[in-house]
């Protein structure tokens, strides 16, 4: 359900979006003229757990050849680079903040993927395509966005009849603490979490059905604790991206904060 009125730090403020890695990471490729995807996988992949996850999302939807998918909340468009070279799909990044939208129609037309993958720099909930697609997904994004009314109408109406989505966010695993609410607001510019009963009635009432709520807490909170632990061990000069590492595994180690991969159909 989520609350629209709910005032909280702007996406862009987030010490993992900083762009000073990105573009130390391109001025070392200046020379390079055609690249792949692992030149640019230290900063553009924003998921968990690689590219495991998009494997999973690619055969959990039986994606194929010529079918069409929109990415909320695409980032720098690894994801859409990712399944159109693995799985053929065309894809439609949707980015909010407009200096990664032009970061990530560079990186893909510096790997000749120009045809085929596309990022459009608009606010999901307000963009309207010209034809339905077969499939949405989104990773790490939802949890920005509190009106999940909104959101979860806007993808219905988005995708084919039958068409599918599929996310990997965040979830509630119990109430939070105010200090931990107050992280989740502050550090990770996450102003809202459901529980996971909460979300599949969200997606239920957008006209989704067969919607499947894979809990996942225990698989990210060893990931992001190795990647706290990994960042620190390299002696990192970047303070903000360290606080946002350890908060996300405090989070996550406190049982409080749990992780989902959901899939649901469009009536």
């Amino acid at each position: 359900m989520g609350d629209s009125s709910i005032v909280h730090k702007p996406v862009g403020d987030m010490a993992l979006y900083n762009l000073e890695r990105a573009n130390r990471r391109l001025d070392a490729l200046e020379g390079k003229p055609t690249w792949d995807l692992d030149d640019t996988a230290d900063f553009d992949c924003m998921h968990y757990l690689g590219n495991a996850a998009l494997e999973n999302a690619g055969q959990t939807l039986g994606m194929q050849q010529g079918q069409t998918v929109v990415d909320i909340g695409a980032g720098f468009s690894a994801t859409g680079r990712y399944l159109h070279k693995h799985y053929g799909v065309d894809v439609t990044g949707i980015e909010l903040q407009p200096e990664i939208h032009q970061l990530a129609e560079t990186i893909t037309q510096k790997n000749g993927l120009s045809d085929s993958v596309h990022s459009v720099n608009a606010d999901f909930t307000k963009l309207t395509l010209d034809t339905p697609v077969d499939y949405i997904v989104s990773f790490l994004c939802i949890l920005h966005i509190p009106d999940r009314d909104t959101l979860f109408q806007k993808a219905a109406s988005t995708l084919k009849s039958g068409g599918k989505i599929y996310i990997e966010d965040f979830f509630a695993q119990t109430t939070f603490s105010k200090d931990a609410g107050d992280q989740l607001r502050d550090v990770l510019s996450c102003p809202y979490l459901p529980s996971r009963d909460q979300y599949i009635s969200d997606l239920t009432n957008a006209g989704f059905h067969d919607v499947q709520f894979e809990d996942v807490s225990e698989q990210w909170t060893e990931f992001v604790h190795e990647r706290a632990v990994n960042n620190r061990q390299k002696g990192t000069a970047d303070a903000p991206l360290t606080l946002f590492y350890d908060t996300v595994d405090a989070l996550f180690s406190s049982r409080q904060l749990g992780g989902a991969r959901i899939t649901a159909t469009k009536a």
